[in-house]
């Protein structure tokens, strides 16, 4: 398929750059996708996840032993711990000897451990071990314990982001359609366990001659969120991709810029809990802008 006459076309629904250049505006799109590959390489960042650990009511020991049901790497203490689950509750329990910290200070005994607040924006609670960092995950209704580690094979054996080149004719005029009050919606993630999420109304955008309606997701400071795939998935880009978007204007405008489109942590990493799109926002046509496919490995690499 040719994308020469509908390019063409999104020309036609570019907005001009307010207070900005076109250079201002490549430079803008240039530092974000810089920004974006220097967070996924730090030593906390999507590519340290090491593992996520699904817990079942009681105990759960924790350590680099081959009998843990939370599995540290090789080099951390065999018995690190406990994680107890009750009535949806975790608590841990440290080992003799073993310097833990919760929240960067240090575990004298048993403590409780909060998952996150997605209505407050409240980061989940830190349990370090050395330089294993251990927190919360609800996927779904299920409660794990998700893994980072700084030496993690997908942070070492990271390959880099390759992205489209810049096309202003990606860069379009949308129009935010607010629901009379925002919607819980539930939507499966790529473990298959379902979550809610609000959804404060939706999103036109014109692509050519067709306008789609994109489900729009809540983020923080008035943003939108578009959990979205297209045509190009599974060939050119991954099967599911993010974009965010400033806040709608008084009027219900707002930008939609596909050259920052990008993917989920799922596309480098096989232990996270990415969101699947809406059906709505699984366009036929294709959106050849924004972030490509990884080329790296997704299993772990031998040293």
């Amino acid at each position: 398929m040719s994308f020469i006459p509908l390019l063409v076309a999104l020309s036609a629904s570019l907005l001009p750059l307010p207070g900005a250049t076109r250079a201002d505006w490549r430079t803008e799109v240039l530092e974000f996708r810089h920004e974006r590959e220097a967070e996924l390489r730090k030593a906390d960042g999507w590519l340290s996840v090491a593992g996520l650990f699904f817990l079942k009511p009681g105990a759960n020991p924790v350590g680099s032993a081959a009998t843990a049901a939370v599995s540290l790497p090789s080099g951390a203490p065999p018995d690190a711990g406990q994680f107890f689950l009750e009535n949806g509750v975790v608590r841990y329990e440290p080992a003799a000897g073993v310097p833990a910290l919760v929240n960067d200070r240090p575990v004298t005994g048993g403590v409780t451990l909060r998952p996150a607040d997605p209505k407050s924006e409240t980061p989940a609670d830190r349990l370090t071990i050395g330089a294993l960092l251990l927190q919360l995950h609800y996927s779904g209704a299920r409660l794990g314990v998700r893994l980072r580690d700084p030496d993690s094979t997908y942070r070492r054996h990271f390959s880099g982001l390759q992205w489209f080149a810049l096309d202003a004719a990606w860069r379009l005029k949308g129009r935010f359609v607010p629901y009379d009050t925002p919607r819980t919606m539930q939507i499966q993630n790529v473990l298959g366990d379902v979550d809610d999420v609000t959804s404060p109304g939706e999103l036109d955008v014109r692509i050519g001659a067709s306008t789609v309606r994109l489900v729009a997701l809540q983020a923080s400071k008035g943003r939108l969120w578009i959990v979205f795939s297209d045509a190009s998935a599974e060939k050119e880009t991954y099967r599911i991709r993010y974009l965010y978007t400033d806040p709608p204007d008084a009027n219900g405008g707002v930008m939609v810029d596909f050259n920052r489109a990008y993917n989920p942590p799922c596309a480098f990493n096989p232990h996270t809990t990415c969101p699947l799109p809406p059906r709505q926002n699984r366009l036929t046509l294709a959106v050849p802008a924004g972030e490509r496919k990884y080329a790296g490995p997704l299993t772990p690499t031998a040293n």
